[in-house]
């Protein structure tokens, strides 16, 4: 069984090494499929970004049909990207029941990775048994994937509670509940460039996820950016401009503006930008919003300069 899981893994992984057209042919046969597979009880979820631009355009057209979109306003896009998602007739808007400020205070700050603030939240605030803690913290004989690693230790002892409760409760809570409300299970615009754990997840799940509490459809979980860009290029989609105009040519597109859409200050993964990061740029072009996301709490604000120094992140 191990050995068919990690064929299966190694087959999956390899599908980003496929020619263009192949996979445009993979991923509206697995378009198709979940649609068959669920009766027409589906539905998109649309965030306004460019990944999920692509998938509205592609399952929509494979498909011949307008399928209903769900946009969770969670109050953390960039402006231009809910003005953007607005711009479509047929999206339905949710939202969260809890703010971002709450969220903070009640789970703690998005920092590092999900992994990461997971294995944090654990050692800080979880249950765990002496073997449990101890793999956390120095690995087993299982190997050390699972440890956290060592120049984030500090982050047990930070006098700031660390979580990666934030999308959870923010974005997936909203979605779980309209999937209960309305039967409709989601396409999804995961794609190959964004993060090592979402590249190891759909390495051993595939496109379309049936047998799972939460199934879903990934049709571009092989696709890397390039895929994206040339897609949209191609079919002349009209695109948030916040991402800027699309150049270059088949192999060697980029995009002028932001590179990726998520929420505005989210700290995932901010350690890892070239400069200007994503904080040196909301300062330059979004002073107000800088000003709120940095002031302390006590100050009406979100208290995130002390967080970013703390972690000693440039912002």
């Amino acid at each position: 069984m191990d050995k068919d899981l990690k064929l299966q893994d190694w087959e999956f992984s390899q599908r980003k090494y496929l020619p263009y057209e192949i996979k445009l042919r993979l991923s509206a046969t697995r378009i198709r499929q979940w649609y068959e597979y669920y009766g027409g009880d589906v539905y998109i979820s649309f965030s306004g970004g460019l990944d999920s631009t692509v998938l509205v355009h592609m399952v929509e057209r494979v498909l011949d049909r307008s399928i209903p979109k769900v946009f969770v306003d969670t109050g953390l896009e960039f402006p231009q990207i809910r003005e953007f998602v607005r711009s479509f007739y047929d999206v339905e808007i949710l939202y969260p029941e809890m703010n971002f400020k709450d969220v903070l205070l009640t789970y703690g700050y998005p920092l590092i990775s999900k992994e990461v603030a997971a294995k944090i939240r654990k050692l800080r605030h979880g249950n765990l048994s002496e073997r449990y803690r101890n793999y956390l913290l120095h690995g087993d004989e299982r190997g050390k994937l699972g440890k956290l690693s060592e120049c984030w230790k500090f982050l047990i002892d930070a006098p700031f509670d660390i979580s990666e409760y934030c999308c959870i409760v923010m974005k997936e809570k909203p979605l779980t509940e309209y999937g209960k409300r309305t039967g409709r299970v989601p396409y999804i615009g995961i794609t190959q460039d964004e993060g090592f754990m979402r590249q190891r997840q759909y390495n051993r799940t595939g496109c379309n996820v049936y047998l799972a509490d939460k199934p879903k459809s990934q049709p571009l979980g092989f696709w890397p950016r390039q895929d994206i860009l040339r897609y949209a290029v191609e079919n002349n989609l009209r695109i948030c401009p916040v991402y800027g105009k699309i150049c270059g040519e088949k192999g060697a597109y980029y995009n002028t503006g932001e590179q990726r859409t998520g929420c505005m200050y989210c700290a995932m993964g901010c350690h890892l930008e070239e400069q200007p990061n994503r904080y040196q740029r909301l300062r330059e072009n979004y002073p107000k919003v800088y000003r709120f996301v940095m002031e302390p709490m006590s100050a009406g604000g979100l208290g995130f300069d002390y967080v970013l120094n703390y972690c000693n992140f440039i912002h």
